[in-house]
């Protein structure tokens, strides 16, 4: 995470609104050590993201199952179907910058526009 990113600012504004906490899904959680990995950072990263997230969602067969449902209606890429997948399955609202996804995710939330 870059904390002068406007996407980042964004992120972190909304989910201090919520009282109950966030959930995320590994994907999500694999994609946000990226950078850190690159910087040599990872341990400071894994440290934040545990004090700000309530649950990793696994991946399940039933969360692979709507993900593949999701790619093939409605062609979007396959970690953000899974991570909209997620989403679906817990009934949680997907926090999303990306337009297609958020048209294509019920219940999905865009952010930033």
């Amino acid at each position: 995470m870059n904390v002068n990113d406007e996407h980042h600012k964004s992120i972190i504004k909304r989910l201090f609104q919520t009282q109950d906490g966030f959930s995320i899904s590994v994907v999500t959680y694999s994609e946000a050590l990226i950078r850190s990995f690159e910087t040599g950072k990872e341990s400071l990263m894994i440290e934040r993201i545990s004090e700000l997230v309530n649950e990793i969602v696994e991946v399940t067969k039933s969360i692979a199952e709507i993900a593949a449902d999701l790619r093939a209606s409605a062609k979007i890429k396959l970690p953000d179907a899974l991570i909209a997948a997620t989403a679906i399955e817990k009934g949680l609202t997907l926090l999303t910058f990306d337009e297609k996804l958020a048209k294509k995710t019920p219940g999905a939330e865009l952010l930033g526009s």
